[in-house]
């Protein structure tokens, strides 16, 4: 993973899990929670947006999950 940034916190990947933002393309921190990852989630992963999106799991970074909510009138 040489290279790569979060979008949000602007800090190597190093070795916590990333996800790629399915909206910006940006790379995200996203700890995983099943192999005990420490650190906090820089995104979300959506689950259920089959009938938005096409999908049923999303992963957004906090900046494009926060337009898609304001975009769509969903609560956070």
């Amino acid at each position: 993973m040489n290279g790569i940034v979060c979008c949000e916190c602007k800090q190597p990947a190093g070795r916590r899990s990333i996800l790629m933002c399915a909206d910006c393309r940006g790379w995200f921190h996203y700890p995983d929670s099943r192999v005990g990852e420490d650190g906090l989630p820089c995104g979300v992963h959506v689950v259920g947006m089959r009938q938005l999106l096409g999908h049923d799991v999303v992963p957004l970074c906090r900046r494009c999950d926060m337009a898609f909510r304001l975009q769509f009138g969903i609560p956070s």
